[in-house]
This record gives structure tokens, sequence and C-alpha cells, in this order.
């Protein structure tokens, strides 16, 4: 629904213009929305031919909106369809080549200008998307490189890791102080020749090391159960469950070697993680009593915490098993409902879009493109004639689409959660399906196109957004404007058709924003109104009229005034 004013902005854009032939007005109004994303064209002479009214309903920003009122025009005369003729499929072309362009570059930072925001913001998220990039591409190189190894190539380059901190480990000396071993001492990085006061400090606590082996064993065991990990992702059935066997041998608290094989351990109680036999690496005290108090506090202090270690390990490889089962299923159930700005960025053609009803009038042919859920109706002696057709999710032509393309449409009748129209222009954060032409992705920038052949009956068209067509029905909106086109005003004064858009935009505005939402969108109307003594006749039907008889009354000076404007026009 989105954010709305305390007070509506009814502060209304309006204007008139055209030729004898062709009038029109436009409106345009805010309302209680706190920006306004609409744009629109009014062109009565798109070329010396051809005259072009469009509507664009801009969505999680105005900029592709006002970047298709800009440029659309003359992306649309420079179609080659359009050279030879051929509106319906110049306009076809023209939707999905400005569509395009909105991936580019170039684009995207004019984007960012219009929607006034700083174009660093948007190197940065290229140069922040970049880096993540690199890092993950290091990330996979690593992950392929280890999956092709042997498990003794793993064991060798995990396993010595190992085998290194077994050697290097610390050895229980008096008062329980970490004693290392001559192969280890020799390597102590010093400071001025004295060794490190924190890497060589003696203080097992402040080392995070407990007593004998097993502190060792286990600190490396994540490195271990790592390269079981790589492994089972190439190796065989087998190779695996060796592999599985070993990671929980390191687990329990025995070092293993590079080559595999698990070192001394001693007895533990049933039930116990193993730990390590501390008697080859105490020394004898003088003080057999102290020595076995000490003996008993650390081990118990470290059965405490080997097993809080050995359970929290365990809870976390049966989380990852269950992540790793489930994965596919909650990555393609992510991918489904996740919406614009959820990936951690917002760039605009990505995250925001428009709709685009675009109007071609040439001679005696009316034809419109629609993208969206902008509407044109034509007035046909006061009957509503749908130019149009509002593309939303849950019709069936549209579902299927969307459900091909790899999306859904929610209860609400929502793209992923997301929009509730199922074409416009921009939006490519609903159209990265690779295996697809632009066409068929979930959100399509192709229009629908109808051509209607203008005659007599044909008085006005009304081209509109849908915050008109959510208020009030096509032929509702036929009705007001006819009652009120060609009368007077209280000045005595012709109505202008904009003094009708404003009136029908006022008329639709919701007086709170207590209900649905209803009434509280951003509106704009472009009325056209064809010339009610126009006479659309075939081709070389102006060399027939001067010909033949006059089809009114010569000695009736007002009709004859009538009859030469209007052969005035068609000469035009």
């Amino acid at each position: 629904m989105g954010a709305y004013l305390s007070q509506p902005n009814t502060v209304k854009s309006s204007s008139d213009g055209g030729h004898p032939g062709l009038q029109y007005g436009f409106s345009a109004m805010q309302g209680w929305r706190v920006s306004m994303e609409d744009a629109h064209n009014c062109i009565p002479e798109l070329d010396t031919e051809t005259a072009m009214f469009s509507v664009y309903d801009g969505h999680g920003g105005e900029e592709v909106a006002l970047y298709c009122a800009k440029y659309l025009p003359e992306i649309i005369k420079e179609q080659k369809a359009y050279k030879e003729g051929k509106l319906q499929k110049a306009l076809e072309d023209a939707f999905l080549a400005v569509d395009s362009m909105l991936t580019t570059e170039e684009v995207i930072k004019e984007l960012c200008q219009m929607a006034g925001r700083p174009l660093n913001d948007h190197d940065d998220d290229k140069e922040k998307v970049a880096e993540e990039d690199d890092v993950d591409n290091e990330e996979t190189a690593l992950l392929h490189e280890e999956a092709t190894m042997t498990i003794e190539e793993l064991l060798t380059r995990y396993g010595q890791n190992c085998a290194k901190n077994v050697n290097d480990s610390v050895l229980a000396g008096e008062n329980g102080q970490c004693k290392k071993s001559e192969k280890a001492a020799q390597k102590e990085p010093t400071v001025n020749g004295e060794a490190d006061p924190v890497v060589g400090s003696g203080d097992w606590e402040s080392r995070n090391c407990r007593p004998g082996e097993e502190a060792t064993a286990i600190s490396c065991s994540s490195e271990c159960a790592k390269a079981d990990s790589h492994a089972g992702d190439g190796g065989s059935k087998e190779e695996n469950n060796l592999t599985a066997e070993k990671s929980e041998v390191s687990r329990s608290g025995k070092a293993v070697s590079s080559t595999g094989e698990a070192g001394p351990s001693g007895s533990s109680p049933a039930g116990k993680p193993q730990r390590a036999a501390k008697s080859a690496f105490f020394e004898d005290s003088e003080n057999e009593s102290d020595e076995a108090e000490e003996e008993e506090d650390s081990e118990e202090c470290s059965e405490e915490e080997e097993e809080e270690e050995y359970s929290s390990e365990d809870a976390e490889n049966e989380d990852e098993d269950e992540d790793d089962s489930e994965d596919g299923e909650d990555e393609e159930e992510e991918e489904e409902t996740m919406m614009p700005g959820m990936e951690g960025k917002e760039e605009p053609g990505s995250d925001s879009g428009t709709t685009a009803v675009v109007a071609l009038i040439r001679g005696k042919q009316l034809i419109v493109a629609n993208a969206g859920d902008s509407r044109c109706v034509v007035s046909e002696g006061g009957k509503a004639v749908d130019m149009s057709y509002d593309h939303k999710p849950e019709d069936e032509l549209e579902l299927a689409r969307i459900k091909n393309a790899g999306g859904k449409v929610t209860m609400d009748g929502r793209v992923n959660g997301g929009l509730n129209l199922s074409r416009a222009i921009g939006d490519h954060f609903y159209k990265r399906n690779k295996n697809l032409p632009p066409e068929e992705q979930m959100i399509s920038a192709l229009p629908d196109i109808k051509v209607l052949t203008l005659n007599e009956e044909h008085n006005f068209m009304v081209i509109a957004c849908d915050g008109i067509w959510n208020v009030m029905s096509s032929q509702e909106v036929v009705d007001f404007i006819h009652e009120k086109i060609g009368k007077k005003d209280e000045n005595g004064e012709l109505r202008t058709l904009s003094s009708i858009v404003e009136e029908l935009l006022d008329q639709c505005l919701a007086p709170d924003t207590s209900g649905d939402g209803t009434g509280c969108d951003n509106m704009t109307c472009i009325i056209v109104r064809f010339d009610p003594r126009r006479k659309i006749l075939p081709e070389g039907s102006k060399r027939k009229l001067e010909k033949s008889e006059p089809a009114v009354d010569e000695n009736s000076s007002e009709n004859s005034k009538k009859l030469k404007k209007e052969e005035r026009w068609l000469a035009k």
C-alpha cells in the first residue's frame, strides 16, 4: 500500500493543447502518497503524421517512469518497424529496447541522478559486489581443489597441522603450569632475546590449553573435520566412511598423525570422551599429596570442558547435517520469496520500474500498447471501449508465465510476495532467469497491442494510471467525462479538458487513509478529444469530397464554413 502523508497533496499539474482535429488536456496529482512517481507524454505531433499520448505509473521510485517519458518517444521513432510504417511491431520493439537499456551502466547512472541518489553509492555497491565475488571465487577454487584430492593428500594437508600441534603441545609441569618440548621451545618467538611474554606465557589458562595432550588434539579437530567434509565431496563411500571414523577419533581426544593413525590415549569412564594419558607428561613431585590434589582438580576441569566442547561440537555437526539435507529446498524457497533490496543492495531499474500505456494516432488508426495496469479507454457514443488489458499476476496467462520462469503468486496476488502486477518496464530483480528471453520473464516488458479504426462515433479517449481505475470503472469514467465535455463552466466559457480531469482526480481522492488504499495513490489522467466534426474517410476521400456534391446545403453559410474547416483539417 505504501506510506501516506498526514494530509493529501492536492496541488495539480495541468495543461491543455493539440490542434483543431485533436485536443488534449491532462492533470496529475500526488495525493496521499509521500512522493509523486507518475510521468506522462502528450505529443500531438510525434512526426508529421503521428500523435503520441502515454502514462507511466512508477513504483519503487519515479526514475524509470521519468526515463521512459524522456526517451521512449524517440526510441519508438528509431525502430526500424516504425520507419516501415509497422507501428504495432515498433511499439513492441521499443518497450523491450528501453527495458534492456535500463541494465546498462550509463543508464543506471542517469537513473541514480533522476532518483536523487549519489552516483558514488552505486559505484560503492559495484565495488562491494566485486570484492564479495573475488572472495567467493577463491573459496570456490579451494573447495574444488580439495574435492579432487585423495584422502591421503587431505590427511597430509590437515593431519600434519594436527601432528605439529601435538609435537608442540604444552607439557604439564609443577603447579599446573605448561612446559614446552625442546623442539617447540627452539621455535619460540622472542622479543629482545627474551621469550615473548604473551606467546611464551606458561599460564595455560591464558592460552586456553589444558594440562596434557588432549587440549591440542581437540583444538585441531575442527581442522581435521574440515578435511573430512571436503573429502566427502569427491571421495568414494568407503573413503568417506574411513574419513568420518578418523574425524570421530580426532574429536574424542586422540592426536591424528600425518599418516592418519591415532596417537596414544588412555582409558576413561564409559560414556565419557576419550582423553590422552596424563602420566607420561607429568613430572614427579616431592609432595605426592599436592600432586594428587592438583591432578584431580585438573582432571575434573578438563573433563567438564571436554564434555562441553564435545557436546557442542556434536550439536554443531548435527545441525550442519540437517542444514545440508534441507539446503536445496531452503535456497529455492529463499529465492522465490526474496524481494528487491533483500540482497543487501538497491539499484534503480532493478528494485524500481513502471507501467506503460502508449497510444499512437496516425490517420484513422489508434494503436495502443500496454504493459501493466494503467489503462486506455475510448468513448464510442458514450460507451466505454477498453483499449488495453490490465496485467495482473493471478490471470491465467500471466500466472503460467510467472510459474514457468520459476516464480509464484501469493494469496494476495503478488509476484513472489512483491509486485502486484505482472508486466512492467524495469524491475529487473524479477528478470534473472538466464534460460528465458526477456518477454518470458516473471515480469515482462512485452506490451499487449490493440488497434481501433476511429470513426465519427469515437468522440474521446482516456488514458490514466490505476489510481483512477481502482476507484472508478471504465464506464463510470466515460460517463463522468461525457456529462461535462463540451459544456460551459459557471463563467459561461467552454470547459477545458484539463479542468474536467482535475475534477475527476478530486472525485477519486479518498477522504482519508483508513481504508484499503483505494483513492490514496498518485493520479495521472489524459483526455484526448477527437473533433466531433471530423470525418474518418478512406484514402483518397479528400479528392472524392471535392468532386462530389456537397453533403450539406451550400446555401447555409454555417454549414459551408464547417465543411471548409473540415477540408482544411484533412489537408493537414
